[in-house]
Parts: structure tokens; C-alpha cells; sequence
């Protein structure tokens, strides 16, 4: 059987990478598209295949490859030497020789390109751009033989496995084909983005150009001419001093000095320039995602050379809504959160039915599986829309006062985004909403109640939440088959929003105005806002701060007893029955229970074993205490002198009040958490009755799933495999935007004050010196006393390593979020929402946490 090794560009299109890599795929599909490419054919992946038999190579490039570590790049380096090697040892087989001499002839022999397309290239999740070798202006069969060699070998570069191991994609899953594409002499060439690669911009083109061949360009030896267009415009253009060009000589290519009265004379006209950005959107157009191009143009003509995926782009937020809309603003639910990490499909699922919960209170009837229009998802994160809360100028302040709370470097990002384009704010809205009335007057006859009563108020919303919890638990434990579980698991998250806010909201929202009203009477009347930040030292009624000191006494306990640390520990097993709903990312769904792994609160407990009694948290809560009385009447006394005793008397009040309920606001998340437990049990028992079915191979792949993937008799093992690979991917991704925008614009942190600081929001007071240790995943993780914790962000599994920390610096969060609270708790300083921190800052190095200033400073 007679094997094809040989197809030209018209033969091929976007779903043959297989057969002819990213570039051959992509290069077919333009021409399809009726672009305007040079001619040209593909030397397929079975003729890679072929070389690697006949040398026998195989088992080799497999040995080499297992020795790689990725986290040591010697190891990769000597595995690409050796496996290039035998590539250069290597014989091509004669079927291979004939086929390529016989194409080329066909071609009109001529200088060519000769181009590597590998099989992992050009994807829309990996571009793998620059990886693999390119030669151009090759002539004659053995040095276009000897260019397919060394492309071939260049599948193996120490940059290209390095690449594909951060990518997750095996030795054995990858395989090479060559371009070879009659070469264009271009007088000029360079690059198009069909979308804005800086800002991301979707409604923004950026092109680059350069005298000569695009190789100057792409490997950035010369600094390139540069338009920016936007609506078929031009908004900017750059004309730069064009040193050197890439040229043909009689063999290959060379570097020379560009001519003294060209250099600094624009590349291009303006027609020229609207006529690439014409190419551009139709290439856009037919792939139907942003194209990262590479052109050419000789002779008056413009030639595509290569065509490919825009893959830095952050994704728009889905489902995407219609233009007649406006431009929309989003903001990440995920990062308000603390989490960086993207939400498991079922955990996105149980959000989106949450919101119809939401919308029930006002009036709007969602069917499932939809959630409301504001709930977006991009990249596994989910995205809230809040345009319409932008639009009125009293509503956006209010909205910024709140947000402040949580992000307030998110906060400082839509106002400049909104300074510098009041049209973003020009939107129609979509349906009215009809205002609860009922509900909100039954929410503040409580709230009123709980400021005249609040520890009676209190108890009684706790109580009224455990019952129906209780009967929820009940409820779960009877239900039979798919259908049930489904059923119940929709209905009670789309209940549990009006009933949580019913029956918590009139106890947590006074404590939130309180601090507001704290806040501004304390700088009004004392002058120094600072005061108030000891008063707020050791709050009672935290379910956070009571499980972290809980754990402390086991350990205690433990210690005493002279025992071993087990989860058949009658005390580990008790805490569990209390505490073990809650998890590290605990709001996803999709994330294991401490009652289903307790390992990371084993390890815990192991370290605190570790800790003096010096480190007692209990005495450090009970000192907070005593701090904080002691700033009551301090702020009390300083008032009286200043303003009186009636305004003396309403600041004891106001702060006997903010210290009894302030301490409340972790309730609804502890509660939600339960409940989020609850329908993980429910879950995972459907899933049980999927694997008896034969539908899913183990029960918790069902979290790989949404909830309207759960129809009868459909096999779910393709959409989990599908979903799982792409939650995979972007598990790796270590930055997200606080704020996008419809057309794309992202935005990943405020503009910094400090030169050479990080910077980022203040969120608990003092300035600490130390070493950084970064911790990405507490599980199993020791920090020693006195280190900076850099960490991506924190819920409740992370508050034991706060024990040991000097000071905090998140990249998530604000001053209202889990690590905030418990730093200001612990009394360590910190400073949250510092874009990428744990990329930019190492470990060992020592920096300067200023949790005033909101500014982490780098001292070596």
C-alpha cells in the first residue's frame, strides 16, 4: 500500500493538521478562503514517520525524552542534543527523495521556503510560534533535502520540548510535516494582528512592516514601522528607524544595513496598509478567531505567507451579547473571590443556577439551565456584567464604595477605564426589573431589629438557617435516580439566595454599613481615620477564626496526649463533622470536601505540633480583644474632648454594635459552603448511577460536566474528556484581567505610584522587612516563621499558615477578602491584588510589605 507523503495547499484544509501540521492545515484553508498565498505543497507527517521507522529511531528519541525534568533545563538540553543527533546520522528514505523531487519539479523548481509544521502548532490553545526551524531561499533538491532534515530535528529543540512540557502534551502525541512554498522576493513584509495583542482590543488591528524579507521582523533584529487601525482607521502610526533587513543572497538569506534614505521612509502607504488590514479581516473572517499574519509583498502584489491563532488573547466573556447592546464592562467574579484558579464546569453550573435564585427576587422568571444575562464565563472564570450599574453616576459611586471593600484596585481600573472612554458608559439596557418591595420591607424590619437586638438577632438567624439546612440534608439523603438528584440539586440553589439573604443578610448587612458609618465618623470627628483599624482586631462570631482556633486546641490536645496525628482521631473526627464542607477553593463545586481528603488538615495539625506555645493564637485572639476595648474607649474619650457627649455616646454605640456583629460577614459563605457540600454529596451519587449506567467511568467526572449534560441515555465520557483537557489548560494560567471589556480590552492591575514597587491594595496595617517564600497550594505546604506569604489568593485551608507569616501579599483580593480579615486578625500587615506577584517576586528575596501604603517593595 503505497503511502501519501505529498499534498499541494488546495488539497488541504483546517482539519488536516494531522496530516500537514498547523501551517500546511491553515496555509490550505487560505486558499480555500480565496486569499491570495504562494503556490506550494506539503511533505506530510508520514514521511516524518517513515525517516523516524527506517532509522529506527523510535525507542531513542522516547528513551531521551523520559530523562527530561522539566524543572531542570540542563536535562532538556542534553536530550535535545542527543535526539538532533540522530536525526543528523539519519537516512532519508529513497520513496521520501522522489516524492519531494518530484513535487518541486512540479512547483517550477526555483527558491523556496522551507518551513516546519508541527502537529501541536497553530492551535487556538498552544501557537507554538518560533518553536520549530524555518529556511528561506533554498534551491535544489539535496539543499531543500538537507532543510527537511533540520526541520524535522527541529521538532526537538531544547525550546520546543520545553514548550510542549509546559503545554502537557507528550513526546509520542506530537509529529512534524514541511512546508516548502515557492518563495516570494518581497521589497517588503512584516506581521498583522486582527486584534490588538497588547490590549487585547478586538475592534483594533496592529501592523508591523519592514524593507525586505518578515524575517527581520518575526525574529526582532529591527524595530518596525507601526499602524494601529480601528474601524477601518487609522488612530496611530510609527515610523521607525529601520537599521538592518533581512535579503536574499545567491544561497539562504543575510542581515544588511538598510539603505541610509529608506530608513527612516514609511514602508507603507496608507492604502496599502487598509488593503492588508482588508486581508486581515477576511482571514479572521473564515477562521472565525483572531489571525496573527504574516505578509509579504513583491512587485506590487501582497502575498499571505502564514496565517495563525491569536493565542495570548484572554477570551471574551460568554454567552456573548449582540452590538446593538453597546460595549459591555465585566468584572471577575473569581478574583473578587480570591481565587485565580477557573471553576470546574459543574462549579460554573451551580453559580449560574445560584443567579436564577437572584432573579427570582426580582421578579425575572430564568428557566434552567440558563442563568441571568449579567453571569458571564471566560477561560473557566466566571465574569459579572455591570453596565448598567456604571451608567448613573450616583448608582456607580455607590457600587465603587462597596467594590472598595473587596478590590479596590479593581475600583481604580473602572474609573480610569471610564475617564478615558465616557462611551463605554452609552448602553442600552436590557429588561426592567421590578424592585421586590415585600422582600426588602421584611429585610429591613430585621436589620432593625438586629441594631436594636443584635445578639438576639443573631441567634435567631443562625438558628433559621441550621433548621432548613438541616431539612435540606434530610430532603438529599431520600432522593431516588437521576432525575431527583437533578431536580433538587437546581431547585435548591436557585431557593437558597432569597433564603440565605432572608434570614442572614439583616444580621451581616449592619455590620457592613456600621464600618462604613465607623469609617467616616472617626476621621469626621477624630481626624485620624487610622484609629479604628485595633477596634476591629478579634471580632467575636467568625466561623473562620473559630475553626482556626479550634484546630489549634486539637493540636493541643494531640500534644498532650502524647497520640498520633489521624483522621481516626475521635477529635479530627468531630472537627469534620463541624467543619468538613469546606475546601482550598471551597465555592467550586467540583473541588474535594476536608470530609472526603483530610490530609491537608492532618498536615495542619503536624505543623502546629511544631509551634511553641509563644504562637498560641488563642492568647494573640484574647490580646486582640483586650486591644480593641482598649481603642473603643480611647476613640470614645478623643471624641468627648472634641465634640461633645451626645456624639461621644452614638460613637460608643456605633462601636459596641461594629465590634458585636462586624465579625458576621463569613456566615453567608460558611453557609453557602454547606450548602455547596450538600449538592456535591447529591452529585456524586448521580454520578455513581452514571458509571453503573456505563455513561462516566468514575463518579467524580461528573464535576466535568454541566448540569444540562445530564440527559437520559447519553454517553458523557467524550464531554468530560473534552472539558477536562480544557480545565487542565487553564489551571496553568497565572494571569487574569480584573476587568475586560466586551470588545476585549483587559485590564490586570491599577498603575503603580511607587517606581520599582508592586502595586497594590492596602488591606491590613504595618510595614514588615522579610524573606518572600510563594506558595501556590497550601496542601502539605511550611512556611517558617517570619516569612512573607506570597500566595495567588486564601480561603479558610490557608488561615493556619498565617501563624507563621510576617506579613501577607496576595495577587487576588482586597481589604474586605479572606486574607485581609485574618491578617488584620493575626495583626501581620498586607497588601492584596498585586498582579502576578508570584511571578514577580522570587523566593529568598526580601521586600518591604507596606500595608499602609499598599505597596510591596523589592529590597534585593
Amino acid at each position: 500500500m503505497t503511502v501519501e507523503l505529498i499534498r499541494w495547499f488546495d488539497q488541504l484544509n483546517r482539519k488536516d493538521v494531522e496530516l500537514a501540521g498547523g501551517k500546511g492545515a491553515q496555509l490550505g484553508d487560505l486558499i480555500k478562503a480565496g486569499l491570495p498565498v504562494p503556490p506550494g505543497f506539503v511533505l506530510l507527517t508520514p514521511a516524518y514517520r517513515m525517516f523516524v521507522s527506517a532509522n529506527d529511531l523510535q525507542e531513542k528519541i522516547e528513551h531521551w525524552a523520559k530523562r527530561i525534568k522539566p524543572e531542570n533545563p540542563a536535562t532538556i538540553d542534553e536530550a535535545s542534543e542527543a535526539i538532533r543527533g540522530l536525526f543528523d546520522r539519519g537516512t532519508i528514505p529513497l520513496e521520501i527523495i522522489r516524492s519531494v523531487s518530484e513535487a518541486y519539479a512540479r512547483l517550477g523548481g526555483g527558491r523556496v521556503a522551507v518551513r516546519s509544521s508541527a502537529t501541536a502548532e497553530d492551535l487556538p490553545g498552544a501557537s507554538f510560534a518560533g518553536q520549530q526551524e524555518t529556511y528561506l531561499n533554498i534551491k535544489g533538491l539535496q539543499p531543500i533535502l538537507a532543510a527537511i532534515r533540520h526541520c524535522w530535528s527541529s521538532l526537538w529543540t531544547s525550546r520546543a520540548m520545553a514548550y510542549r512540557s509546559r503545554q502537557g502534551i507528550a513526546p509520542e502525541e506530537v509529529s512534524l510535516a514541511v512546508v516548502i512554498q515557492q518563495l516570494v522576493a518581497a521589497e517588503a513584509a512584516g506581521v498583522l494582528f486582527t486584534a490588538n495583542p497588547v490590549n487585547g482590543r478586538r475592534d483594533q488591528m496592529v501592523l508591523d512592516a519592514a524593507w525586505g524579507l518578515g524575517e527581520a521582523v518575526v525574529s526582532g533584529q529591527v524595530s518596525p514601522d507601526q499602524w494601529v487601525i480601528e474601524n477601518n482607521s487609522i488612530i496611530s502610526s510609527t515610523v521607525a528607524c529601520k537599521e538592518v533587513m533581512t535579503v536574499q543572497k545567491e544561497a539562504g538569506t543575510a542581515t544588511l544595513p538598510v539603505p541610509e534614505e529608506r530608513r527612516e521612509k514609511s514602508v507603507l502607504e496608507e492604502a496599502r496598509v487598509l488593503q492588508l488590514v482588508e486581508l486581515g479581516r477576511r482571514s479572521e473572517a473564515h477562521f472565525g478567531f483572531p489571525q496573527d499574519l504574516e505578509w509579504a509583498l513583491a512587485e506590487g502584489q501582497l502575498y499571505l505567507l502564514q496565517s495563525r491563532p491569536i493565542t495570548s488573547l484572554f477570551p471574551l466573556p460568554e454567552p456573548e451579547l449582540g452590538t446593538e447592546m453597546g460595549e459591555r464592562i465585566y468584572i471577575s467574579f473569581n478574583l473578587l473571590q480570591g481565587i485565580l484558579e477557573p471553576f470546574t464546569p459543574m462549579g460554573i453550573s451551580v453559580f449560574r443556577n445560584f443567579t436564577r435564585g437572584v432573579a427570582l427576587l426580582f421578579g425575572v422568571k430564568v428557566p434552567p439551565p440558563q442563568g441571568v444575562s449579567a453571569f458571564k464565563v471566560a477561560a473557566g472564570r466566571v465574569y459579572l456584567d455591570i453596565t448598567g450599574v456604571l451608567v448613573k453616576p450616583k448608582t456607580r459611586e455607590r457600587f465603587f464604595r462597596i467594590l472598595s471593600l473587596v478590590d479596590r484596585q479593581m475600583v481604580k481600573v473602572l474609573k480610569n477605564l471610564i475617564e478615558q472612554d465616557q462611551r463605554k458608559l452609552q448602553v442600552k439596557e436590557g429588561a426592567k426589573i421590578r424592585l421586590p418591595w415585600k422582600f426588602i420591607l421584611n429585610v429591613m424590619a430585621r436589620i432593625k431589629f438586629t441594631l436594636i437586638a443584635p445578639h438576639a438577632a443573631r441567634r435567631r438567624g443562625l438558628a433559621k438557617m441550621e433548621h432548613w439546612l438541616q431539612g435540606l440534608e434530610r430532603q438529599g439523603g431520600r432522593l431516588q435516580g437521576l432525575r431527583q438528584r437533578k431536580h433538587f440539586v437546581e431547585q435548591t440553589l436557585t431557593r437558597m439566595i432569597p433564603f440565605l439573604f432572608g434570614h442572614l443578610g439583616p444580621v451581616v448587612i449592619p455590620g457592613l454599613v456600621l464600618r462604613f458609618m465607623a469609617e467616616r465618623k472617626v476621621k469626621e470627628w477624630t481626624g485620624d481615620p487610622s484609629g479604628l483599624q485595633p477596634v476591629l482586631r478579634s471580632l467575636a462570631h467568625n466561623p473562620t477564626t473559630e475553626m482556626d482556633l479550634e484546630l489549634w486546641r486539637i493540636s493541643r490536645e494531640i500534644k498532650a496526649q502524647g497520640t498520633e496525628v489521624s483522621a481516626r482521631h475521635p477529635l479530627v473526627i468531630q472537627f469534620l463533622e463541624k467543619y468538613g464542607h469546606r475546601a482550598v477553593r471551597e465555592i467550586d463545586a467540583g473541588v474535594p470536601r476536608w470530609r472526603e481528603d483530610p490530609s491537608h488538615i492532618l498536615n495542619i495539625l503536624q505543623t502546629y505540633l511544631t509551634h511553641s506555645e509563644e504562637e498560641d493564637p488563642e492568647r494573640q485572639f484574647r490580646e486582640g480583644i483586650q486591644g480593641a476595648q482598649r481603642a473603643v474607649k480611647i476613640l470614645v474619650e478623643q471624641v468627648r474632648q472634641r465634640e461633645g457627649k451626645f456624639q461621644a455616646l452614638l460613637m460608643a454605640m456605633l462601636l459596641r454594635r461594629l465590634r458585636a456583629l462586624g465579625g458576621l460577614r463569613e456566615y453567608p459563605k460558611f453557609y453557602l459552603v454547606r450548602i455547596i457540600a450538600l449538592v456535591r454529596k447529591v452529585l456524586l451519587e448521580a454520578g455513581e448511577e452514571l458509571v453503573k449506567e456505563g455513561r462516566l467511568d468514575k463518579p467524580e467526572e461528573i464535576f466535568f460536566l454541566d448540569l444540562a449534560n445530564l440527559k437520559p441515555e447519553v454517553d458523557l465520557r467524550e464531554v468530560v474528556q473534552v472539558n477536562r483537557s480544557l480545565y487542565n489548560r487553564e489551571m496553568e494560567r497565572r494571569a487574569v484581567p480584573r476587568v475586560i471589556t466586551s470588545n476585549g480590552e483587559t485590564f490586570y492591575a491599577a498603575p503603580g505610584s511607587t517606581e520599582g514597587a508592586l502595586g497594590g491594595t492596602a488591606s491590613s496595617p504595618g510595614v514588615y522587612e522579610g524573606r518572600v517564600k510563594i506558595i501556590l497550594d497550601p496542601k502539605g505546604a511550611c512556611l517558617s516563621p517570619g516569612e512573607v506569604l506570597v500566595a495567588p489568593g486564601t480561603d479558610p485551608a490557608w488561615t493556619p499558615l498565617f501563624l507563621s507569616a510576617g506579613a501577607l501579599v496576595m495577587e487576588t483580593g482586597g481589604i474586605m477578602s479572606h486574607g485581609s480579615v485574618v491578617a488584620r486578625e493575626y495583626g501581620i500587615p498586607a497588601v492584596v491584588g498585586i498582579s502576578e506577584a508570584t511571578r514577580r517576586l522570587k523566593n529568598g528575596q526580601r521586600v518591604r510589605v507596606d500595608g499602609e501604603a499598599g505597596e510591596v517593595i523589592p529590597l534585593d
